[in-house]
């Protein structure tokens, strides 16, 4: 099964490893730096500049973080 994340965006669901709120990891340090030791081209924005919900996958041995503007609560009900 996939999941769409916005901006036609596809990811399969069996490589998510977790879903976060957006607001609620901003001024949390211990994501923060977890974030930054992603590889900056493994991080995809497909927000509009409206960042709602943080997914990280691991696709093909990789960890990916994308940044999406539908909420998370709307994502786990899809």
């Amino acid at each position: 099964m996939y999941l769409h994340i916005g901006k036609d965006k596809m990811i399969n669901r069996k490589d998510i490893i977790f879903i976060l709120d957006y607001k609620g990891l901003k001024e949390n340090k211990i994501f923060n730096d977890f974030f930054e030791n992603i590889k900056k081209e493994n991080i995809k924005d497909i927000s509009e500049n409206n960042p709602k919900t943080i997914i990280i996958t691991k696709e093909e041995n990789n960890i990916k973080a994308y940044i999406s503007n539908i909420s998370s609560n709307t994502l786990a009900n899809r």
